[in-house]
């Protein structure tokens, strides 16, 4: 089927929605990776959906939800259990205590105030996202990135072995219509996934926040670029 304006614009709105299914999916991702007014097109329609929460009340969500939600994405950052108190036998220490923090807190601050104003930090943002199918209930990869650090972090969570002698092959697919870069492949019986971003993939990727997996002959793709079927497009997302 050939690209024309008319099917970007009829099927990008279908494709964010989630109703654009099988093969006119995957047919439809591999225009993204090929064009980038199909990618413009995706943007915008991403854009204007999410424009229907505003209509939607909204409710604050227990603590636990967002506990639930960090402990899934970053594990490593669960929060540390809360340590006991000091047990009642030790209450006369307090008075003499309270008076030595007390003399120690107007030390530091005469220190604190001796010393020059910090630079301000850069600005800090961070990229997230899912990789999803629409057949699976649960996300198949989390992808979290900050301009902190050099790295992308990827952890499974519903992603199927490749077939036989096949591979998953991750992309950043840039702004443009340059080729897309490759991050390598990607293993499936890991708990979480690192790859080393040099700056120009960074500057890329954070140019388009668009990532996407193809299935490539083992170890990957011979030639540099995708070979096989894109199976799966995602945008991320700034924190």
């Amino acid at each position: 089927m050939k690209i024309t304006q008319e099917r970007i614009e009829s099927l990008a709105p279908e494709y964010v929605l989630g109703t654009l299914q099988g093969h006119a999916r995957r047919r439809f991702q591999q225009w993204m990776m090929d064009s980038a007014e199909v990618r413009r097109e995706v943007w915008f329609w991403e854009e204007k959906l999410s424009q229907l929460a505003l209509v939607i009340p909204a409710e604050q969500p227990p603590a636990s939800v967002w506990e639930a939600i960090e402990t899934r994405l970053w594990p490593s950052r669960a929060t540390a259990p809360v340590k006991a108190r000091p047990k009642a036998g030790f209450s006369w220490l307090l008075p003499g205590w309270s008076l030595m923090a007390t003399a120690a807190a107007l030390v530091l601050a005469v220190l604190l105030m001796q010393q020059p104003a910090p630079e301000p930090e850069a600005p800090w943002s961070a990229l997230t996202g899912a990789i999803v199918q629409a057949d699976v209930d649960q996300p198949l990869w989390l992808v979290s990135e900050d301009s902190r650090s050099q790295f992308l972090h990827l952890r499974p969570v519903a992603a199927a072995q490749p077939e036989a002698d096949k591979d998953y092959e991750l992309w950043v697919v840039p702004e443009d219509d340059a080729a897309p870069i490759s991050l390598g492949v990607i293993p499936v019986s890991r708990d979480r996934y690192q790859i080393t971003l040099t700056p120009e993939v960074r500057e890329a990727l954070e140019r388009s926040r668009t990532l996407a997996i193809s299935l490539e002959p083992q170890g990957g793709s011979p030639s540099g670029a995708p070979t096989g079927p894109i199976l799966h497009v995602t945008t991320l997302y700034e924190l």
